[in-house]
């Protein structure tokens, strides 16, 4: 659910990244918007709008003809609506949706596994605060093998988004994307702790200070053109801010040299 406020006080390098590196795309396969226009009665949803756009980039792959299979973690569920928005759309590709909060009657949401339209019994909610291990080492004992998407749409304090990143990152697997909702300049702090400080899951394999986004374009001595990437490079496709979102990928596999090559 979106905070009440706007991009005030935000950071010059966030306004920067947001605004210049991510325009708004078009929607393609998935149909979350129209589904979200669509609910009128029922479990509510409530997001700013330009967020469809970004769902639909960053989760198609798993929508539509062929769609790749998706295990999918969200950070407080509330009302439950959007857990149905992402049954819906992701369909038969849906393998588990896995809710998380901290008010025990949100645990009614498993209902929405017996709907049609998706899998049977695919929704399962764990009741305890982002901010704890232990509920993530719950999900990952009972649905093990990873996620591929975890999307944190829970408290939007900032240590709780920073705790929630470093229990949850380890169970997103290759290809996945970690998505975080409604940054703002109450607790901005989070994406500067996690993409901007030395305080990342990759801290003691890059060189030392160095940042997530840092250690992207470090480049360890050699300017050209056979290099060992570290291990952000190797394992990170990219960081991409959309306005008030943050979305981190894992590669599908591993990049194991950055290579410059010539032709003519």
């Amino acid at each position: 659910m979106p905070p009440q406020n706007g991009f005030a006080g935000m950071t010059i390098i966030a306004w920067c990244i947001a605004l210049v590196l991510c325009p708004t795309v078009a929607a393609t396969s998935c149909g979350f918007r129209s589904f979200f226009e669509q609910n009128l009665q029922g479990p509510g949803i409530h997001k700013w709008e330009h967020y469809f756009s970004a769902y639909e980039q960053e989760f198609s792959r798993h929508c539509g003809s062929g769609a790749a299979p998706v295990k999918m973690i969200e950070i407080g569920i509330q009302s439950g609506g959007s857990m149905r928005m992402w049954r819906h759309c992701f369909g038969d590709a849906l393998e588990v949706l896995v809710g998380v909060d901290v008010n025990a009657e949100t645990k009614a949401w498993e209902r929405f596994g017996k709907e049609a339209g998706s899998r049977p019994d695919n929704v399962h909610v764990e009741i305890g605060s982002q901010a704890d291990a232990a509920v993530f080492d719950q999900i990952d004992a009972k649905h093990p093998g990873g996620f591929d998407i975890v999307l944190d749409d829970g408290s939007h304090t900032a240590d709780h988004m920073i705790a929630s990143f470093s229990h949850a990152w380890k169970l997103l697997r290759p290809g996945g994307v970690y998505f975080i909702e409604d940054i703002t300049k109450e607790n901005v702090r989070a994406l500067e702790d996690i993409v901007l400080s030395a305080n990342h899951p990759y801290a003691g394999s890059v060189r030392a200070g160095h940042s997530i986004v840092k250690a992207m374009y470090d480049n360890p001595g050699a300017s050209c053109c056979n290099i060992q990437p570290n291990s952000v490079q190797r394992e990170v496709e990219y960081v991409k801010m959309y306005p008030m979102l943050l979305a981190i990928k894992k590669r599908e596999s591993p990049l194991t040299w950055l290579n410059a090559t010539k032709r003519g």
